[in-house]
């Protein structure tokens, strides 16, 4: 990875931490910046199916279910421990993904799309119709703390380092196969899937494996969120909220992880400043959306890129300006 973004992500970890060092954080912007945590988790891994492998997926909210309640019901059911019962999601969520991308990402066009639209649907249906495990459409309680080396994380702003630390690991792992060898294919695929293929590249097995990998991280999303309400329920998990998770990700900047995350900050904590126009929620985050798409196809992290650029040209010119006298 290049030193200056990795240098930009430590930044970012530093300021997401600054609460703790200039003051007590309470414990309501705690759970609001853990859940910002987990959305951060959700869009990074959005993009790197649909911006960097060019894929488009309408599933991501079951995935995100099928991590939440393994951790729920593994935990609380079976006191089985947090960390196996998020890699038992992972794995559930991994295999789902590739069994939907084995039958379907080998063709081209929508089916992706179609396929994880159907996915969602039909994990919204089972955990409203299957009560007896999930809880039906009336949510699954009981979920015990995330506990870790016999540690349990009883206060929130502990916690939240903790997702913090995940949601950090997840968007530094995601850069640095953007800038890989594997991440060049991909991006290959994305621009022109014929001349990659005749290139070398396996298109449909860099397809199925990104797809799996993204999946996998939604699953670990899930995990966290459900120890981190501790009750979960359906209306979590529905096409809406998978489509709320790709507006962050074409927010922020579709195809640079550093845009997803940003458009999941922006769209999880917007929300805080507008209470009062909560009524209106929906219709400005569509015309903010609109507008970024509109004017700055870069999203909001190319719009912070081009000013930053202009900043550092006019500096150079100055630097020049004054040699010259």
């Amino acid at each position: 990875m290049p030193i200056r973004p990795l240098v930009h992500v430590v930044a970012y970890l530093l300021l997401a931490a600054a609460p703790f060092a200039f003051g007590q954080l309470s414990n309501y912007y705690a759970e609001v910046l853990t859940t910002v945590a987990v959305f951060v988790i959700l869009a990074a891994s959005v993009d790197l199916v649909v911006g960097v492998a060019g894929q488009i997926t309408l599933g991501h909210a079951a995935f995100f279910a099928i991590g939440a309640y393994s951790s729920a019901i593994l935990t609380a059911r079976y006191a089985v421990a947090p960390v196996v019962a998020i890699a038992a999601g992972m794995f559930l969520s991994a295999l789902a993904a590739y069994l939907i991308g084995l039958a379907v990402l080998r063709l081209k066009g929508y089916y992706l799309a179609m396929a994880t639209l159907g996915l969602t649907a039909v994990t919204f249906t089972l955990l409203v119709g299957v009560r007896e495990w999930t809880g039906g459409a009336a949510g699954f309680g009981g979920i015990p703390r995330f506990r870790l080396a016999g540690f349990e994380f009883s206060d929130g702003r502990h916690y939240y380092l903790l997702v913090l630390a995940a949601a950090f690991l997840v968007v530094v792992a995601a850069r640095t196969l953007l800038e890989s060898a594997y991440g060049r294919a991909l991006i290959a695929v994305h621009a022109d899937e014929a001349t990659a293929t005749a290139l070398g590249v396996d298109a449909s097995r860099y397809k199925v494996s990104v797809f799996v990998f993204a999946c996998a991280l939604a699953a670990l999303a899930g995990s966290l969120f459900a120890h981190h309400l501790r009750f979960i329920a359906p209306d979590d998990f529905t096409i809406a909220q998978s489509i709320h998770i790709l507006v962050m990700a074409y927010l922020g900047g579709i195809g640079t992880i550093y845009g997803a995350a940003l458009g999941a900050f922006t769209l999880q904590v917007l929300p805080e400043f507008v209470h009062h126009f909560k009524d209106y929620e929906r219709l400005g985050t569509g015309v903010v959306l609109i507008l970024v798409l509109a004017f700055f196809p870069g999203g909001l992290y190319g719009l912070v890129r081009g000013v930053g650029e202009r900043m550092r040209l006019r500096r150079a010119r100055l630097g020049e300006a004054a040699i010259g006298r």
